[in-house]
């Protein structure tokens, strides 16, 4: 691996595990459509795609208004090629209802499509599903 691929790689790790969990754990919306390009798709499940980071903002501060977020995100492959970059990983958690409900424990598994520009990374797709916990 050469020492650029090895930088990006370790780029796209900090985005995915330390900054994207840092921005869900702190329920900034605007922070976290910032990781998304313009030409975005975010296709959670058991909920509408989103196509535009305002999309992404509006989805994700929707469920931070219901929910508080604790989350473990980790990119466990990562692959680069011609200033683009695919990632698969898990996302372990539990989140609490903000009325008081009890907290339940989530596990995503997660595809994120990173594409490299001037302004760094940017996750272009995300896709992800429930996976059973324990």
């Amino acid at each position: 691996m050469t020492s650029s691929v090895a930088s990006d790689v370790a780029a796209i790790s900090r985005l995915l595990s330390e900054t994207y969990g840092s921005l869900v754990m702190a329920g900034d919306a605007a922070g976290y459509a910032g990781l998304y390009a313009d030409d975005v798709l975010w296709a959670p499940p058991d909920a509408s795609d989103q196509a535009s980071r305002e999309g992404v903002e509006n989805g994700i501060q929707g469920l931070f208004d219901k929910f508080s977020f604790q989350v473990d995100p980790r990119a466990e492959e990562i692959d680069i090629l011609d200033g683009f970059a695919h990632a698969i990983g898990t996302v372990d958690g539990v989140i609490s209802q903000r009325d008081g409900g009890a907290p339940v424990t989530i596990r995503f598994r997660v595809f994120w499509l990173l594409r490299k520009g001037e302004a760094g990374w940017k996750i272009t797709r995300q896709i992800w599903n429930n996976k059973p916990v324990g």
